[in-house]
């Protein structure tokens, strides 16, 4: 009988495991799509993280792991005369990022990449303005991770690290991991959406 319900217990983890992976961490088929739909309904987070960096019209702004492509869309009509990228690692997320701003794509206002964190496509200091948003608790090596973003961003960039309120993930080592990353002028802010970290290169 202990054993039956031991095999139960694991079971449900396992599976749990298994959606919350391919739906969120590392989306990918009907679950990845699934994952990205509800990542889209929160138009809050994004907007308010844009916010705090004080996206202007000009600025160069870079996404790591943008999901479905929202932020990316909320940035694209701030940084209108500007360049908006975004890299994820999860090929089914960039294509629904892509459906989501096919326009803005083919007009040059946004691009995708497919790769990592820790070894992004772009030289030296090339945005203003960089965000991640219920990501980085999922990196191999965050801190490495936001040693590369801050390896692109220009002299006095900013960054925002945010998370729901509803993640599983806690912001209490924002503050660390930017200080570890070389990241100054650190400020932590909070509102019913979530937690934002901002920090300067």
């Amino acid at each position: 009988m202990i054993d039956k319900q031991v095999k139960q217990i694991v079971k449900k983890i396992t599976v749990n495991d298994y959606v919350m992976e391919n739906m969120f961490c590392a989306p990918k088929g009907a679950l990845g799509r699934l994952g990205g739909q509800l990542m889209s309904q929160d138009r809050w987070l994004p907007a308010w993280v844009l916010d705090l960096l004080e996206i202007n019209p000009t600025d160069s702004v870079l996404e790591v792991g943008p999901g479905p492509g929202l932020g990316l869309q909320l940035a694209a009509a701030r940084a209108h005369q500007g360049r908006v990228a975004g890299v994820d690692r999860s090929e089914t997320m960039l294509r629904m990022a892509r459906q989501r701003n096919r326009a803005l794509i083919e007009a040059g206002r946004i691009e995708l990449h497919l790769g990592s964190a820790d070894k992004l496509p772009f030289d030296d200091a090339t945005f203003d303005k960089a965000m991640t948003i219920n990501s980085h608790h999922i990196w191999l090596n965050p801190v490495a991770g936001l040693r590369e973003i801050r390896r692109t961003l220009r002299p006095g960039g900013r960054i925002a690290i945010a998370i729901t309120r509803f993640s599983y993930a806690s912001p209490e080592n924002f503050e660390s991991l930017l200080i570890d990353a070389g990241f100054t002028d650190i400020s932590i802010h909070t509102a019913e959406a979530g937690t934002c970290a901002l920090g300067q290169a």
